[in-house]
């Protein structure tokens, strides 16, 4: 699936139906801020998302901001209406007879701020949709609360339209550096979010509804186990079918081997060893003792049964795919990479515990040990990641096998006879084991972990004649982003260093790109600005930055060269590859001033070898591939190009 074609189609029908996206911003925001029905919806996200199209200049920000403020008002005044009319008997009426103690809670608020509640109110969570309906069953003049609500609407829209403006800013000029980049960012932002609010909203929603709320435990988990069955084989199918998935997992893996430092791997090589089997076995042993000790025989069954299945499905599939690490640092079956180890137990174990304490805490904070038990997988699979250890198919493989085998078990589990197990003793005891096993574990493996750990390169020699010969198509032709998207091609290879290039290049004008500076970045929010005033964004080709960023500015346009490392090096001197393209300014609805890459790749190349000694150019060459829908007048042309 292109989630590129899908958020340029959503763009597409938003700025081709402004009327209808202004109407549901207006119901949106009017069914936020209504009575108990705003408890259903999730306004945060909603309105920081409506923000981020604003900001990314899909829609006008005026009009969003008066349609969210219409949509508030009108909301207050609809609950503020079914208060006055109703007063006391709407207590009496469903759905509130359902909600005594949230009415009785918006009493004991109203009476002790008074007006101000109806200010206040609209930015506090559990009682914002009831505040309203007290003011009017308490009889608050209308022309006080129509003055207090249109204030504190126009207010509650610029706080959560505007962090949206923002991140759709920031998402604008990521874009400009890769456009499936800045949806990514945008969709693991909001995955984040939306999973700590959905789970800390379901306990509390279950808690609520009391032994309704047990019942519905079990159909929460099937959905659960139904998505995490769906990303599994989705990441599976993408394997198989060398999706481009597998073209990320390369890209995400060069780029945090840039990103490490000395201190990083201090630090994420102490988290992965909390993952190791020595303390993963430490660990699940405390907990099972604990469960005979307190005699939770059918919990230490489970608890067996989730330990010994976790580890049976990796090495089960390990053993079935023989997925290759990105490095080499196990033997037998633990050498393969998918799905990850480490991710996958670390759910599991913490996953499952969460499982087995869920009833042990109170009504108000049973969410916990399932955010718990999220953060500390992700923080290990992170680990893993940042490390090269694996790809980043293995760590979503990983992630989605052990809860899908989580809520399988958790289902079947919560479906026997209650069973409560005492916080009080288990969690002291399994992070005094966390503590001990791990601290002892890191103590006694981090000096060679490190070394197992360090970066790796692997590089190959060709011969210059083979080079020539054909061997430079092995180099890569296209820029590959973060996201696995093919984007600009690599039009010429050079043999030799960047700074000797730059040298060459300087005779003709070529000057090295300016710091991106906080100056510059304050030049992109002017509207109608010379491209030469706007900064020039780093891009990343297979994970690595560019080495070399030169510019040669054309009046309303510049040129721009850019120049990577590539694996391959001749015997004397190493092979880089690059891209010299047109660049001019796009203005985004007049919120931004954007440099935007023209795509005539021929005409840079001509300007590029004019500025070059004739001896430098070794060979022009064609590829196969020419083109793409992104690229079309690209005629496949490259120049090999030496000291």
């Amino acid at each position: 699936m292109d989630w590129l074609h899908i958020w340029h189609s959503l763009l597409q029908a938003v700025a081709h139906y402004p009327l209808a996206t202004y109407l549901a911003i207006f119901l949106i925001s009017l069914a936020e801020s209504l009575a108990l029905i705003g408890l259903l919806i999730p306004g945060t996200v909603m309105m920081i998302g409506i923000g981020a199209l604003a900001g990314s200049g899909v829609i006008s920000l005026k009009i969003t901001l008066l349609a969210a403020m219409a949509g508030a008002v009108c909301g207050d005044g609809l609950s503020y209406w079914l208060g006055r009319h109703y007063h006391q008997r709407i207590k009496d009426l469903w759905p509130f007879r359902k909600y005594p103690q949230l009415i009785n809670r918006g009493e004991e608020f109203f009476h002790w701020h008074g007006g101000k509640s109806v200010l206040l109110g609209r930015f506090i969570g559990p009682i914002r949709p009831v505040i309203p309906l007290i003011a009017g069953m308490l009889d608050m003049p209308a022309r006080r609360f129509v003055l207090v609500n249109i204030l504190s609407a126009i207010g509650w829209a610029f706080a959560y339209i505007l962090p949206g403006v923002v991140l759709g800013s920031s998402l604008a000029l990521i874009g400009a550096v890769s456009a499936r980049l800045s949806l990514l960012l945008l969709l693991i932002g909001l995955l984040i979010w939306l999973t700590f609010w959905l789970c800390r909203k379901a306990c509390v929603l279950l808690g609520r509804l009391g032994p309704r709320g047990e019942r519905l435990l079990l159909p929460l988990l099937c959905l659960s186990l139904f998505l995490s069955s769906w990303l599994f084989l989705g990441v599976l199918e993408d394997l198989l079918t060398l999706d481009p998935l597998v073209k990320a997992d390369h890209a995400v893996y060069q780029f945090l081997q840039s990103l490490r430092t000395p201190w990083g791997d201090h630090l994420l090589v102490a988290v992965t060893e909390l993952g190791d089997a020595l303390v993963n076995g430490a660990f699940a042993a405390a907990v099972l003792l604990l469960l005979v000790v307190q005699r939770k025989l059918r919990a230490a069954g489970f608890w067996l049964l989730a330990l010994g299945g976790g580890v049976g499905l990796v090495q089960l599939f390990k053993w079935a795919l023989h997925r290759p690490r990105p490095i080499a640092i196990y033997q037998g079956v633990s050498s393969w990479g998918f799905p990850s180890g480490h991710t996958t137990l670390s759910v599991v174990l913490f996953g499952f515990l969460a499982v087995l304490l869920v009833r042990s805490f109170s009504k108000r904070w049973n969410w916990l040990p399932f955010g718990a038990a999220l953060g500390i997988s992700l923080l290990v699979a992170f680990s893993r990641l940042y490390l090269g250890a694996h790809w980043l198919s293995d760590i979503l493989g990983g992630l989605a096998l052990g809860w899908a085998w989580v809520t399988f078990l958790g289902i079947f589990y919560l479906r026997g006879a209650p069973e409560v197990i005492s916080k009080k003793i288990l969690l002291p005891v399994v992070l005094a084991t966390l503590v001990l096993a791990g601290g002892w574990h890191i103590h006694a493996r981090h000096a060679q972990d490190l070394v197992r750990y360090q970066v790796q390169h692997q590089t190959q020699t060709l011969t210059r004649a083979a080079w020539l010969q054909g061997d430079w198509q092995r180099l890569p032709g296209w820029r590959i982003d973060l996201a696995g998207e093919v984007e600009q091609p690599l039009t010429f290879q050079w043999a030799g260093g960047p700074a000797q290039l730059a040298s060459l290049l300087a005779h003709g004008g070529w000057k090295p790109a300016a710091d991106f500076s906080f100056r510059s970045w304050l030049n992109l929010f002017v509207p109608q600005l010379s491209v030469e005033q706007l900064p020039l964004f780093p891009l990343f080709a297979n994970g690595e930055q560019e080495r070399l960023l030169l510019v040669l500015n054309q009046g309303e346009q510049r040129l721009v060269l850019r120049l990577w490392p590539s694996d391959y090096r001749l015997p004397e001197t190493p092979l880089w590859v690059g891209t010299a393209e047109t660049e001019g300014a796009v203005s985004l609805k007049g919120l931004l001033s954007l440099p935007r890459g023209q795509g005539d790749f021929a005409a840079a190349l001509t300007l590029l070898q004019q500025a070059l000694p004739a001896a430098t150019l070794i060979q022009s060459n064609y590829r196969q591939e020419q083109g793409s829908s992104r690229y079309p007048n690209w005629n496949g042309l490259t120049l090999l190009l030496a000291e």
